[in-house]
């Protein structure tokens, strides 16, 4: 992995923020964040094709918040994922990774990727905000639909930098308008943010395209289906069922969303911008800064041996940040409620790379690796991509099997234990091919609880897993219940460090920079134990 960009100003600090202008044709993925050049905002949005440019720039923030170690953010801390033991010793920067993960010292105020990550979703919203203002003033355009259409991708897009910012942080700065904040910006309650991010999101709903009108360079947009889906989620976030069980049965019942086939077939980097996905972070590798690096974070370099491979017959991986807890792949998770299921479960061998030990004689294959412990195969690389660091495979942010389990745990939660089995059956005949497997349970605490791990399952690594643990209230119990991330064959210690989670970490701390330069906030702002 290499080291993240330089963190840009704040949006208050310099008032209007450029836009990034991108190139539209001739490139392998349909919609191409590529920036050329660096304008004004009132220069982009001045015709139709600059308020094109200028919205396809917005999903750019998106991307960088994927495309290396700020993925992590949703991922480590949680019962699924955690830094490798040697993560501890790579240096400084990696520290505040691992801080993260185990909620140590250094998850703190100052952390990179704490603060990284809430300066790039603000330049996001930056972005936004500047299309929602100058798009409805453009006078030239062709056809009204496309106009709306803009605004309504805009606003999609606010939505959802508005809902990592509210979830990880709390209240937040909520800017609206691109001006000058000499005096800063307090914090806003989220429920006004909450609110806020409903009004974008119905808006989008009413004005983005379906799936099937968005063809060629528009594929990759944000879609009607994205934007209820990220509604419905927002709904199911603040326990607000009934709502969001209108948007995904709208979903599920007028939209038709629907399942791949062949779960595999989501990550082998040939089936993007499928019936499942419903809106996906485009990557390619025709522009080495269009290219993401989750391979090499998730330490899958050269491929571990997989189940029934012999030992000498692959070639040893080294490198890497993350591994799978035991609990996500052995004990709590696909070994659960039988032990033996998982061998039949084909996204248990689609998303986990085998044991990186020798069996027979106990032996890790590399000094790097946790002996043992298996790693994430979702980012492998393919044939295609230029290297571990440069990979051009696309990254889910919502697919439809999200939404049948997010239907399934609102169902359950309205009492309806009977009528969430359907959904979640669904998810589980794709999984194991028949319905042999199916679930009978009807007792609602019980079903909530495999609900919980059918979408760590179904979901892993994808980056849901902390706001789910959230949302449900199960962050502190089950990471502290499930700190077991090693097992080392043939005995051995815990070399990991123990995940110190308290009720503190429900929210991240406001990163210093904001504390400092931000008038209207100061040092007390800061959250509660940080």
């Amino acid at each position: 992995m290499k080291s993240i960009k330089q963190y840009l100003k704040k949006l208050w600090s310099i008032g209007l923020a450029v836009i990034l202008l991108q190139g539209l044709s001739g490139c392998k993925k349909e919609l191409n964040y590529t920036p050329e050049v660096f304008v004004s905002a009132q220069s982009v949005y001045k015709d139709e094709p600059g308020a094109i440019a200028g919205v396809t720039g917005i999903y750019q923030q998106l991307q960088t918040l994927k495309k290396s170690d700020y993925q992590l953010i949703g991922v480590i801390g949680t019962d699924e994922a955690r830094c490798c033991y040697q993560a501890q010793g790579y240096g400084a920067y990696y520290a505040g990774i691992v801080g993260m993960d185990v909620y140590d010292i250094t998850f703190n105020s100052q952390n990179a990727d704490v603060t990284g990550f809430w300066t790039v979703c603000y330049q996001g919203i930056a972005n936004a905000n500047a299309a929602i203002l100058y798009i409805p003033q453009i006078k030239n355009f062709a056809e009204p639909s496309v106009q709306n259409r803009l605004v309504g991708e805009a606003r999609f897009m606010r939505a959802l930098y508005y809902f990592y910012l509210v979830q990880l942080y709390g209240d937040v700065p909520m800017p609206l308008e691109n001006t000058s904040f000499a005096n800063g910006l307090p914090r806003i309650p989220q429920a006004q943010v909450y609110s806020q991010i409903e009004s974008d999101l119905k808006f989008a709903v009413a004005n983005c395209w379906p799936k099937s009108k968005l063809t060629g360079n528009d594929i990759g947009r944000a879609s009607v289906e994205a934007a209820e889906a990220l509604l419905g989620k927002v709904y199911l976030t603040l326990h607000d069922y009934t709502d969001a069980k209108t948007a995904f049965e709208d979903l599920i019942n007028n939209y038709h969303i629907s399942l791949l086939a062949n779960y595999a077939d989501l990550f082998d980097g040939q089936h993007e911008n499928n019936a499942e996905s419903l809106f996906e972070i485009q990557y390619s590798t025709d522009n080495s800064n269009d290219t993401q690096g989750l391979q090499n974070l998730y330490g899958s370099y050269a491929g571990p041996p997989i189940q029934g491979e012999a030992w000498n017959t692959h070639t040893p991986g080294y490198g890497g940040t993350v591994v799978c807890t035991t609990s996500f792949y052995a004990d709590s998770v696909f070994a659960r409620p039988y032990s033996w299921e998982y061998q039949y479960d084909a996204r248990y061998n689609a998303s986990i790379n085998g044991y990186r030990y020798d069996p027979n004689s106990g032996s890790s294959d590399s000094w790097w690796w946790d002996p043992g412990q298996p790693t994430v195969k979702k980012y492998d690389i393919s044939s295609s991509d230029i290297d571990v660091y440069h990979s051009g495979k696309n990254l889910y942010y919502l697919r439809s099997a999200d939404v049948f389990l997010m239907y399934a745990e609102t169902l359950n939660e309205l009492g309806q234990m009977q009528d969430a089995l359907a959904p979640l059956n669904k998810i589980r005949e794709r999984a194991f091919g028949n319905g042999s497997l199916d679930f009978t349970i009807t007792d609602q605490a019980t079903l909530r609880s495999e609900i919980m791990d059918e979408r760590s399952r179904e979901l892993g690594a994808e980056g849901w897993r902390w706001f789910d643990l959230k949302r449900t209230g199960l962050l502190v119990s089950l990471v502290q219940q499930r700190d077991n991330p090693y097992v080392e064959r043939g005995g051995g210690s815990d070399p990991h460090p123990k995940q110190n989670v308290s009720s503190k970490n429900m929210l991240y701390p406001i990163p210093l920079t904001e504390l400092q330069n931000n008038q209207a906030l100061g040092l007390k702002a800061q959250n509660p134990g940080y």
